[in-house]
């Protein structure tokens, strides 16, 4: 419902209320309920002591603030919320404290190591044999961008096309439509730049998997402006963005297990069990093996790993928006209405056994991921009110400097200022005299890449006349995961600031807030608020 607006046919919604209603009153007659609380407690009580008592001692707090150079990269500046809401600083302090070191070990996290120049950076990003995208040891099903150099190619070829240049141009005009309307809102005040941007992104991504988005007014030109309600795809939106609270280990590692609260394992005992009545839909309707292999509750609750620290241990509370998540994608997945986009060759997959379900969903997760996409786009806003003579520059002659705008952006704003590895086998060749062993997690700083000196003269200078040659920022990553979506954002990104520049004579800052509690390494704003004068 949250994506076709439509409730579910009266047959399945019936077949679907009398099943879970005879699970119920077997539960009930045989106290199930009381037996399966007990034991989750248990289990759960006693995964979250095992880990605590399992964890290495806290290392001493890294040193505060970023001048100057460091002797060493602690845990805590990982998941410092300080770095976060200063990551060009912190990025700068890299290559300041350890120019000509590959891998910067990181005290008090063992096996784990900081990868921050370009060189390294690009070549570890193209190394698929030794470090694998997957950052979990058990190879859970996470996205596309986490699967093998095999399953990937076959994943990868039922949405490619869609996502190639050419396609994505051909949206332009809705993407614009989008753009315009949300900027409306943004300059009305009804919402502030982060919300903006997550609208935009969402809108589109969900206009090109083929969603109707009547309901929002999108493609119903000026007679209906007026009535455009954006509620759902703020529901999506938010979905969305708990998944990634749930799942991405904060920092790249996650936050350690004996700093959870000593009684933190009851609020995920709750969440746990508030999720049961969507769980069991979701296996009645995706089947166990589905259900299963996307949930995984024997590592991701009963038996996590020692390293990355998921976030659902925070976050317990949002559980139970997993299961309503999948079902909604299953229900898109299953519309039969949605011909255009990527659904219906992915629909044609998993009819044909090419692709599981699971393989399906989680696909499609993928293919809505909003927050760095969002983030880009708010960086960038940010970056016209904060780099005045770069945004007149770019007004008066935007086909030429729009998109080197863009670009510059991209590059000293990475949405992702950090893209975790997993050392997949014992490193071999060029690796051999590195300090790595199999199973470490390596790090790549991606925005610290960016601001090498070595190949981006001035790093932290905003410049629209740079010439790096065949050496492009690394944002959108490389080799065989290179972003997917690239095309989309960069679309956005320049129909946005074109949009912004046409209407705007100003946009000045008022107040913001970075993200610096959620995923690897978000670079983007919780709040971003501006002021709009118009030409």
């Amino acid at each position: 419902a949250a994506f076709s607006g439509r409730p579910p046919t009266p047959s399945a919604s019936h077949a679907l209320r009398a099943s879970l209603r005879e699970m119920a009153e077997f539960l009930a007659e045989t106290s199930a309920w009381a037996v399966l609380a007990t034991v989750l407690s248990l289990l759960v009580g006693v995964a979250v002591l095992f880990r605590r008592r399992g964890s290495s001692a806290s290392a001493a707090n890294g040193a505060n603030g970023f001048e100057g150079k460091r002797e060493r990269i602690a845990y805590e500046d990982l998941v410092d919320p300080k770095v976060r809401s200063n990551h060009l600083a912190f990025n700068e302090m890299l290559h300041r404290s350890f120019a000509g070191q590959q891998f910067v070990p990181v005290s008090g996290e063992d096996g784990c190591f900081v990868v921050f120049d370009y060189a390294t950076a690009k070549l570890v990003l193209n190394d698929h044999s030794h470090f694998s995208s997957n950052p979990f040891p058990d190879n859970r099903l996470v996205a596309l961008n986490t699967m093998s150099k095999a399953d990937h190619a076959r994943v990868l070829r039922y949405v490619h096309g869609h996502y190639a240049q050419d396609e994505v141009g051909s949206l332009e005009d809705r993407i614009r439509e989008i753009i315009e309307r949300c900027t409306d809102d943004l300059e009305q005040g009804r919402v502030d730049v982060a919300r903006w941007a997550k609208r935009v992104h969402m809108a589109v991504s969900l206009t090109q998997l083929g969603v109707d988005l009547g309901g929002c007014g999108v493609g119903g030109g000026e007679s209906r402006r007026e009535s455009w309600d954006w509620k759902r795809v703020d529901e999506v939106i938010d979905l969305n963005d708990a998944m990634v609270y749930l799942v991405a280990p904060l920092g790249g590692v996650g936050r350690r297990y004996e700093e959870l609260p000593p009684a933190q394992w009851l609020q995920v005992l709750a969440g746990l069990l508030r999720s049961i009545p969507a769980t069991l839909a979701m296996a009645w309707r995706l089947g166990l093996r589905c259900t299963w292999e996307i949930i995984r509750p024997d590592v991701t609750v009963l038996l996590p790993p020692r390293r990355p620290r998921m976030g659902l241990w925070w976050h317990p509370e949002l559980l139970q928006l997993v299961p309503r998540y999948f079902l909604a994608l299953h229900d898109l997945l299953g519309d039969g209405t949605t011909e255009k986009g990527p659904v219906p060759g992915i629909r044609k997959g998993v009819d044909s056994g090419d692709l599981q379900l699971a393989e399906a969903l989680t696909l499609m997760v993928q293919l809505m991921v909003n927050m760095t996409s969002a983030n880009a786009l708010a960086n960038m806003v940010f970056r016209l009110a904060t780099e005045p003579e770069a945004a007149k520059a770019a007004a008066e002659e935007p086909d030429c400097l729009a998109a080197a705008f863009v670009q510059e952006v991209l590059r000293l704003d990475a949405p992702l200022q950090r893209n975790p590895r997993r050392v997949a086998k014992r490193p071999e060749g060029k690796w051999a005299g590195t300090p790595l062993k199999e199973s470490d997690t390596v790090l790549v700083f991606i925005g610290a890449a960016n601001m090498d000196p070595a190949v981006f003269p001035e790093p932290a200078k905003f410049r629209l006349d740079r010439d790096c040659g065949d050496k492009a920022a690394l944002s959108f990553g490389s080799g065989m995961h290179y972003c997917l979506g690239s095309n989309v954002v960069k679309l956005e990104m320049r129909c946005a600031l074109e949009i912004l520049l046409q209407r705007f004579a100003s946009v000045e800052l008022k107040s913001g807030q970075r993200l610096d509690d959620v995923d690897v390494g978000n670079w983007g704003f919780r709040s971003l608020e501006v002021d709009l004068r118009r030409r």
